[in-house]
């Protein structure tokens, strides 16, 4: 089921014939922040992915970089800001601290999948806010994955039609050059591969820099 950023009414009211029609408001949503780098990348770039290939370490279903400081390198300086730029625009419109603090880019590292291959299920501790930037993939075949986190359900009826509601599971189509921001609580898988071409992304962690909570209730946290 592909999610495509439908508007679902928040605060909108629907009125039919003076009727005013019930709505649905979503109560403590995951957000899932969707970004693009909105240039191609350069040769520079691309090489640099390409030759990090042969330095790689097997990974559960598919494979990654040794490197997990992939973003320190020089070859993808610009490629930092570019993320860098977006971890602040996700704490001002998602978390939206009052203390003066910032996510800064701790690990990061490049994946790389082929046909037949996936990403197991999991989430990203140690992390405040994880992220996932694409260099090649297949729009058609290549999907990342959520799990609800609700565990298990008693009483589970059949489903007739799926929505964001009553699903266990809502994925999203990706294509080179999209950016996926999400807390790293979230639990995400990448199923079996299909197509041809490698599915080649980069993953990165963060974490808080700055003063978190109140000295006078106790909760000060100096990171």
């Amino acid at each position: 089921m592909e999610w495509n950023n439908a508007n679902l009414g928040y605060n909108n009211i629907t009125i039919i014939s003076g009727v005013k029609e019930p709505i649905i408001q979503n109560l403590f949503p995951i957000p899932i922040y969707m970004s693009n780098i909105d240039r191609p990348f350069t040769k520079q770039e691309l090489q640099f992915v390409d030759n990090q290939k042969n330095h790689c370490t097997k990974n559960q279903g598919n494979i990654n970089t040794k490197d997990n400081y992939i973003l320190n390198k020089k070859e993808f300086k610009n490629i930092k800001k570019f993320i860098d730029k977006s971890c602040q625009d996700y704490l001002k419109k998602i978390i939206s601290p009052k203390n003066n603090i910032e996510l800064y880019i701790t690990q990061s590292w490049l994946n790389y999948t082929e046909k037949n291959q996936y990403h197991h299920r999991h989430s990203h501790p140690n992390s405040v806010v994880s992220g996932v930037l694409y260099f090649n993939c297949d729009k058609k075949n290549n999907k990342i994955k959520f799990s609800n986190s609700k565990g298990y359900q008693q009483i589970k009826p059949e489903i007739d039609q799926y929505n964001i509601w009553n699903s266990d599971t809502w994925w999203f189509a990706l294509e080179a050059g999209q950016l996926l921001m999400f807390p790293s609580s979230t639990t995400h898988q990448v199923d079996t591969k299909k197509g041809n071409n490698t599915r080649i992304s980069l993953a990165f962690n963060t974490f808080y820099k700055g003063t978190i909570g109140l000295n006078s209730n106790l909760t000060e946290l100096i990171l």
